[in-house]
């Protein structure tokens, strides 16, 4: 009709200039609801602490992956209002789909974005070596990031208490922040101890730190990266505790500019490079160097998990029926550490163990076991299995008997890797190098 366009213009100009807004509602109306719905969606959130290892090692994966995500540091109001309601707990990082489901464990996150999203997976290809990588991974998270951590918080002044909780409380004060700093240092400082870790094993803990560096170095004197030209989980893993000493630590930086190969491979692994077009070249087999370097995280790892899965056991039966297990379920007597000290059974450290053997083929299983002499416990299974659910380590209710190893029993197993971790603290003498 002939008002058509005087209509038109009328509403034109009650939208303000050129008639921003109306053409913009226009040509929104005009895309079709299932791509506006697409756009609507949420992208992948994390949740971290800036003082969290696993919290950089899922940071660096994400980006390596190149996945999109926002991150939001865990203040006191993130935590009441965001990671209480979601896991019923407080543990860090937490990462949020775009559908809203929440998924909480390094390792956990990881794997759902392996099975969810495309592109190149960041675990070798090779059984051998995606063993290894899985072995170094649980070495990392539990012996190698409770070390450095107790370097970077041991001491009356360790500053990294104020740094966080200055994260927690923005809001407060310098005394109210002085009394959190005091009180989550103490506490911080109480957790390690009770994971193997206080001021009778600094030496020895230094010493080791040292004698794992100097590995570390002469392998990736022969590799870009731990496994060929691309980096892997267990490059993450390593490298965000490595990056806490350097950064964190004191003379941590010094330590690690000593091992000039370590400290371009760490600054290469945080630096993310652009998706590249065909395959890195991969490491072939399990050279010497990298079977030095297992058979040092063996030695730190292997013993205790092997403890703690007996122990997990021990708890199943002592508590029938049961699913959800407490975060220790026991803890160790003196006399079985070399350092004569008490640590925490904690099931993730059995269901790093287990998941490793689960996911590896019987034959590189096997194969990879003999290289580092642990040919024995090829064929370990526990007496319970511990899984990942619900943001709980749960057990399952299968009775398998006294856990299965052939030609040998689970305590000459644990003496066996007792005596092999003993033979790495011999270095503790090298201690001097750090603290000169």
């Amino acid at each position: 009709s002939a008002a058509a366009p005087e209509n038109t213009d009328r509403r034109r100009a009650a939208s303000g200039s050129n008639g921003t807004k109306w053409q913009l509602k226009r040509s929104v109306s005009n895309i079709p609801f299932n791509i506006l719905k697409v756009h609507a969606m949420r992208s992948y959130r994390l949740i971290t602490s800036p003082e969290s290892i696993a919290s950089s090692k899922v940071r660096l994966y994400l980006r390596w992956k190149n996945i999109p995500f926002r991150e939001t540091v865990a203040s006191r109001l993130v935590i009441k209002s965001e990671v209480r309601p979601r896991i019923q707990k407080i543990d860090l990082p937490v990462f949020i789909t775009p559908g809203n489901d929440t998924v909480q464990d390094s390792r956990a996150i990881m794997d759902f974005v392996e099975r969810r999203e495309r592109g190149e997976a960041l675990t070798p290809d090779r059984a051998e070596q995606a063993f290894a990588c899985r072995l170094l991974e649980g070495f990392s998270d539990t012996w190698l990031t409770d070390a450095i951590n107790h370097r970077v918080w041991r001491g009356a002044d360790a500053p990294i208490a104020g740094i966080m909780a200055a994260t927690l409380y923005p809001e407060a004060d310098d005394d109210r922040r002085s009394r959190i700093a005091k009180s989550l240092h103490a506490r911080v400082l109480a957790q390690l101890s009770r994971r193997g870790f206080n001021s009778g094993t600094v030496a020895s803990t230094d010493g080791l730190l040292v004698s794992f560096l100097a590995l570390l170095e002469a392998h990736l004197s022969c590799s870009a990266f731990i496994f060929g030209d691309r980096p892997s989980i267990a490059d993450f893993a390593i490298a965000a505790a490595l990056t806490t000493l350097r950064d964190r630590a004191p003379q941590g930086a010094a330590l690690i500019t000593k091992s000039p190969k370590t400290f371009t491979w760490l600054s290469a692994v945080n630096a993310p490079q652009s998706p590249q077009i065909g395959a890195g070249r991969a490491v072939a087999g399990l050279p010497k160097t990298l079977v030095a370097l297992l058979s040092f995280a063996a030695a730190q790892f292997l013993p205790h998990a092997l403890a703690t899965a007996d122990a997990v056991g021990d708890w199943g039966e002592a508590n029938p029926g049961k699913l959800n297990l407490p975060k220790r379920v026991g803890q160790s007597a003196r006399c079985d550490d070399d350092l004569n000290v008490r640590r925490d059974f904690r099931p993730q450290t059995q269901w790093l163990l287990v998941r490793n053997h689960s996911k590896a083929e019987k034959d590189a299983l096997a194969r990879s076991l003999d290289a580092i002499g642990c040919a024995s416990l090829a064929g370990y299974k526990p007496r319970r299995t511990v899984c990942h659910e619900h943001h709980n380590f749960r057990l399952d209710l299968v009775d398998r008997g006294d856990a299965y190893l052939p030609e040998m029993t689970l305590r000459r197993a644990s003496d066996l890797m007792s005596d092999v971790r003993r033979d790495a603290s011999d270095s503790v003498g090298i201690e001097n190098l750090v603290t000169g």
